[in-house]
């Protein structure tokens, strides 16, 4: 894997076109085709003159004699492909094929960090890659891969840079921290003891990490779906928070259907939870809501109180709310420009409740009560030849830039197994303000 990501530390095909990263001398073929070979700049090359929709073989031969082959599939995708990998490519086994979980930062100098794990459904789900741009979202480079690492959220606190993470599927919930700005990785420490899909673990995604009143707060839940569903918690620390005894594992709560507002049947719980402050002081853990055979089946979010005075204190119920975009994971986050919170969602309807074809910009000023602001991306209304099993904009990440919002999207598109096993990270913008 370490050789493969030396060679060919990212593939971004487009329509009839493919970029791709190499620092090293080589020769190239793709099944024997007269190609063209463009050098970008920066080690990145482009190669024209392809066909989309149809799957090619990048072989790749360095001046010192490695070889590398990478699969790929040409095709239009909204905004900019960040990285890329084919659903039949085994380059990075044993963790997967399947590129997810995307977290987004900037650091202070401008430069954007985006980072990725790999997943496919019983693998080892156990590596992540971090890439950056320069330029504002224009152009992507590789830079470190980290291995033990799943489920990852960049952030900073007191101006370090950690990325908080998974080792695998449920296990050790783990701190890494970065003296050189993302180029490498080590393990802090232990937060949370992992286990796995059949004795339960600590479960996250790319959720935002808070800070408030010196203390970063993230929504962490306890369980697996092969044990039926989760419990819904959180993690905090202060000080130094490389220490595993600065931090704080609350009490987790089991989703009750009998909680006031719930929708009637079968619910999956909640997971993927966004801590957040309220306008009248109080924080709250605001939670993914799995509806799908319940009525209604779409529409509705959940949210706990958290007693931010007494950290570790396990969760409350606090309100059932109308909320589109309920069944996949979403950020949401306090923009102080504007005063409003924003989040980017799926919307769905109810005879497609969990598709993820199509993507749109919320906004509220209480929590309570949220505004659809506009459409981002729409593949469900727009005639493309993939339905909703075969596409998907999701676990969208952003951050506030100016009077943008720049978010980056697992993206299953052009080929993708299905909506759900993506094949891409794509990066966009939008203005919001």
């Amino acid at each position: 894997m370490k050789k493969t990501v030396e060679i060919i530390g990212r593939m971004a095909p487009g329509n009839k076109n493919l970029v791709f990263e190499c620092s090293k001398n080589f020769d190239y073929s793709i099944e024997g085709l007269d190609t063209k070979l463009v050098d970008s700049k920066n080690n990145l090359y482009e190669i024209q003159g392809l066909e989309s929709d149809r799957d090619y073989s990048l072989d790749i031969v360095t001046d010192k004699g490695l070889k590398c082959q990478r699969l790929f599939r040409c095709g239009e995708f909204p905004g900019t492909v960040i990285n890329y990998i084919h659903p039949q490519d085994k380059m990075f086994y044993p963790s997967g094929m399947c590129p997810a979980s995307p977290s987004i930062l900037m650091l202070e100098s401008g430069r954007i960090l985006v980072s990725h794990d790999i997943f496919y459904r019983d693998m080892a789900e156990n590596v992540s890659m971090i890439f950056y741009s320069d330029d504002t979202g224009e152009t992507w480079h590789l830079l470190s891969l980290v291995e033990g690492c799943f489920w990852g959220k960049l952030f900073i606190y007191e101006k370090k840079l950690y990325l908080l993470a998974n080792m695998h599927e449920y296990g050790d919930l783990v701190l890494y921290e970065t003296s050189d700005e993302g180029k490498s990785w080590n393990k802090a420490c232990i937060v949370i003891d992992g286990g796995n899909k059949y004795t339960g673990g600590p479960h996250k995604s790319a959720m935002p990490i808070i800070e408030y009143e010196g203390r970063i707060w993230m929504a962490v839940e306890f369980g697996s779906w092969s044990l039926g569903g989760h419990d819904c918690g959180y993690v905090t620390a202060t000080g130094d928070i490389t220490k595993r005894e600065n931090w704080t594992i609350s009490g987790f709560l089991e989703y009750d259907p009998n909680w006031e507002g719930t929708p009637k049947g079968h619910s999956s719980g909640c997971i993927e939870g966004n801590i957040l402050i309220k306008p009248d002081g109080t924080m709250i853990d605001f939670l993914r809501y799995g509806i799908d055979a319940c009525e209604p089946n779409y529409g509705k979010a959940l949210y706990l109180n958290i007693d931010k005075s007494n950290p570790g204190e396990t969760p409350k119920f606090g309100k059932v709310i109308d909320f589109h975009g309920n069944h996949s994971k979403f950020s949401i986050k306090y923009d102080k420009k504007t005063c409003r919170y924003w989040t980017i969602v799926n919307r769905a309807d109810k005879d497609k409740p969990r598709r993820r074809n199509e993507l749109i910009l919320m906004s509220s000023i209480d929590i309570d009560n949220w505004k659809v602001e506009k459409v981002l991306i729409d593949y469900e209304h727009n005639g493309w030849p993939e339905d909703h099993n075969q596409v998907g904009f999701q676990y969208v990440d952003f951050i506030f830039h100016g009077d943008e919002i720049l978010y980056v999207s697992r993206t299953a598109l052009n080929g993708a197994l299905n909506y759900h096993d993506s094949n891409c990270i794509t990066f966009h913008r939008t203005r919001y303000i």
